[in-house]
């Protein structure tokens, strides 16, 4: 009887034991199936998320048209950044699979690249941040050694070096995302002189009834992030400035200038130049500007020339002084407008308008698809370009701080090089293909716009 009793009280004391564990457990699998229900349905929150996601991160994985669940896995690893337990990430890291086939072998059978499409989500309010990235493997084997459907490699790598250059942000502090109606390919952005608004100009959009396709220009007041002019002049423009106040913007019109009064939202007059592609406002709202070995710095209330002087390119340095870069005896050089003095010398550029000096003019970048390179005065080996990328990673763009580049690639990949560091500082974005880079005069903002019209602003740090 006393062994009996004993077994009884040993079987409840086991039984109340695993239920208490079953309890503790239960959180988990709730968090986990909650997590699954979010993956299945990443718009459900509603509007885009506004900041920028935050770690720790959960991930879950699932392969398109499979009846399994939602699940980790094992493959993707970010040491530091996942989260110890479901329950304590802030963002959630859903991974879908899709198989894209990308052509048959000799036996008939079909070869896949496969292909991950991300969402990042904000978890205390379920809010998607922004749209889906897709990331893609490489392509199908192409020698066959076993039966069945031959697939690439996934883009394991790939996600875990996006997702550590999204969420260990280091070189710039995502700031807002500017929204409008008209969208269509940024051309040229350019900051106020004091920073408080930002010009986007864009490629054209539709045709219009008179068959001209208006290519919308917007002045945005960064202080709210709200357009606050929209003109639609009748062509795309390569090159935008934007006084001091952020009252008058020029543009570049086939070679030509137009200056336009941003309250009215019409052009007011037409500078008598020609072969522009470079300007910047300076002082007291003189506008400098450069094409084709001319350069000149115009008082544009008085429609006259107050400077002139050779140069492909124009810049005002920190000090406010005119600065040009344009060809010389062995190369290109940068030199001050009004005094002659030279502050760099570089190797020459074929196309000029895809070099620009620093704005204290002892270093030079150049990019093409062929790749790029930064020079500082008198090293004609250059420092290479490249940024981590997704895929490809061409350079499509670059712009001047006083002493080092922001540059982009078509991956959304931005970065920071000077002389001093080895490597282009890197950071991510959710932009596409970045088209156009405008920096603030003070080198504290930077303005990224993209091949679908979308623009953002960060804070360097």
């Amino acid at each position: 009887m006393r062994k009996m009793r004993l077994c009884l009280w040993l079987f409840l004391v086991v039984a109340t034991l695993v239920a208490g564990q079953a309890k503790k457990a239960a959180p988990a699998g709730g968090v986990a199936s909650s997590a699954a229900t979010i993956c299945d349905k990443p718009y459900a929150g509603g509007e885009v998320a506004d900041g920028w996601p935050e770690g720790p991160v959960t991930i879950l994985f699932h392969r398109e048209k499979s009846k399994a669940p939602w699940a980790h896995n094992p493959a993707i690893r970010v040491p530091g950044l996942e989260a110890a337990a479901p329950a304590s990430a802030r963002t959630l890291v859903c991974v879908i699979e899709s198989q894209v086939e990308m052509g048959h072998y000799d036996s008939g059978e079909p070869g896949y690249a496969p292909s991950w499409g991300t969402f990042l989500v904000r978890l205390s309010d379920r809010k998607v941040y922004f749209m889906g990235r897709s990331l893609d493997g490489e392509m199908p084997p192409q020698v066959k050694y076993n039966r069945g459907a031959g697939v690439g490699k996934a883009p394991t790598e790939i996600l875990v070096r996006w997702l550590r250059l999204v969420l260990e942000q280091k070189v710039a502090r995502f700031k807002m995302r500017l929204k409008w109606k008209e969208y269509g390919e940024v051309s040229a952005m350019a900051f106020s002189g004091d920073g408080s608004r930002l010009a986007v100009a864009q490629e054209a959009r539709r045709s219009s009834s008179e068959g001209i396709p208006p290519s919308p220009i917007t002045v945005f007041d960064l202080a709210t992030g709200q357009p606050v002019a929209t003109m639609h002049p009748d062509y795309a423009t390569g090159a935008i400035a934007v006084s001091k106040s952020g009252n008058v913007v020029a543009t570049e019109r086939y070679g030509g200038v137009e200056i336009w009064d941003v309250a009215s939202g019409r052009m007011t007059r037409k500078l008598e130049t020609s072969n522009v592609r470079s300007m910047v406002f300076g002082p007291n709202d003189m506008l400098g500007v450069a094409g084709d070995e001319k350069a000149a710095v115009w008082d544009v209330s008085g429609n006259r020339i107050v400077h002139s002087g050779t140069g492909s390119v124009v810049e005002l340095s920190p000090e406010g002084a005119w600065l040009v870069m344009g060809k010389g005896a062995k190369g290109f050089t940068v030199r001050e407008l009004e005094s002659g003095r030279e502050l760099g010398n570089f190797p020459a550029c074929s196309e000029p308008d895809k070099c620009v000096p620093s704005r204290d003019g002892k270093m030079m970048v150049r990019w093409s698809s062929l790749g790029g390179a930064m020079y500082s005065s008198g090293n004609r080996e250059g420092k290479n370009l490249a940024l981590p990328n997704l895929g490809v990673g061409i350079v499509y763009a670059a712009a001047p701080t006083s002493d080092s580049f922001v540059i982009a690639n078509n991956d959304g990949i931005a970065g920071v090089v000077s002389a001093s560091a080895p490597e282009p500082r890197a950071f991510a974005t959710d932009m596409t293909s970045i088209k156009a880079i405008a920096v603030s005069p003070d080198g504290k903002l930077v303005a990224l716009g993209d091949s679908s019209g979308m623009v953002e602003v960060w804070e360097l740090r």
